[in-house]
């Protein structure tokens, strides 16, 4: 999770195709996730918080925004989050 000096968690605004992220227009969730970004985090917090862009899926496009970003591991199987 990026965190700023506040304490807060970094929030995207826009998704990856210009999509302001704002409330009513986006899905927060959390997915479970062990990629080397998450693997050092404590129980409970291994994964990232996902923003599903409801304006891409209204025009039948899949975009899903990963904190932190996920990185698959070089030995294991590859598996999206």
């Amino acid at each position: 999770m990026e965190v700023n000096r506040a304490g807060r968690e970094h929030v995207p605004f826009v998704c990856p195709h210009g999509h302001r992220l704002e409330p009513g227009r986006v899905i927060v969730g959390w997915s479970p996730c062990v990629c080397p970004p998450c693997a050092d985090r404590g129980r409970g917090l291994r994964g990232h918080r996902t923003y599903l862009c409801l304006d891409c899926r209204d025009q039948h496009v899949t975009t899903k925004c990963y904190l932190p970003h996920h990185v698959p591991d070089d030995g294991g199987a590859y598996r999206w989050p």
